[in-house]
């Protein structure tokens, strides 16, 4: 390893180190601030900085570090992969992602796969610091629009998956079946083979479909399933808007 990514410590002689934290990082001066910043911390860090590419397998070797900062595009893409692959390889290890113009949905997508937090070029020394602190001590460091936007994906999850639930309650297990076949695209002819029945026993199952939905054909069976489980309130009503005003358009 080279001098300019050679491992830099800070720590008082006879004082035990509180933590040991890792960069994987290219050397520039936005890391060198983070690091000059880490240096301030009140718990003595033993502080490590490494480049992408270059072995760090040792620093993992027994027991691994207590903080893993990682560069924003340190790695090859798609960056979140090896988010996972180090918060599910290293269960104890707590990872913050730095960089700069990090987007949303960047950050969004790279805390869902498991990053504690993040640290971006807006954030003053003792911001950084406080992030530090609070990803150690087992939080997440996360602005609230982000958390927010956390909060609101999972609760249109839960909504979604009641709304079906519900739904599957009115129909047999076979309707249930030949329902999400209709709506995967498959013909008459290929639900029949898929489920064992013949052609009359689908379009047998189908007209009870169209009874139970109150519907007259395929595409109104597909929009009635969606308005039940689609958290935007009649779906069927927002498509013909939008093909109306499409029309119109042109």
């Amino acid at each position: 390893m080279s001098a300019q990514h050679a491992m830099r410590r800070v720590q008082l002689v006879d004082t035990p180190i509180q933590a040991r934290v890792l960069l994987i990082a290219n050397r520039d001066k936005f890391v060198d601030d983070i690091i000059r910043t880490l240096e301030t911390a009140e718990d003595e860090l033993s502080i490590d900085c490494v480049a992408p590419g270059d072995p760090c397998a040792r620093y993992f070797a027994g027991d691994c570090p207590d903080l893993l900062l990682l560069q924003e595009k340190s790695k090859p893409d798609p960056f979140e992969d090896f988010v996972r692959e180090m918060v599910e390889g290293f269960p104890v290890l707590r990872v913050l992602v730095f960089g700069r113009s990090m987007s949303d949905d960047y950050l969004y997508r790279v805390i869902n796969a498991g990053a504690h937090g993040y640290i971006n070029e807006k954030m003053q020394g003792e911001h950084m610091l406080a992030a530090l602190d609070a990803v150690r001590k087992g939080s997440f460091w996360v602005e609230r629009h982000i958390m927010e936007r956390f909060i609101v994906d999972n609760a249109l999850v839960d909504g979604i998956h009641s709304r079906v639930v519900s739904l599957s309650r009115r129909l047999t297990n076979r309707e249930a079946e030949v329902l999400s076949l209709v709506m995967s695209g498959l013909s008459t002819r290929e639900i029949a083979e898929r489920v064992f029945l013949s052609h009359q026993g689908v379009k047998a199952h189908l007209t009870t479909l169209f009874r139970k939905f109150e519907v007259k054909n395929r595409s109104q069976l597909i929009l009635r399933a969606l308005d039940e489980v689609s958290p935007v309130e009649s779906i069927t009503s927002l498509v013909k808007d939008g093909l109306q005003a499409s029309r119109s358009a042109h």
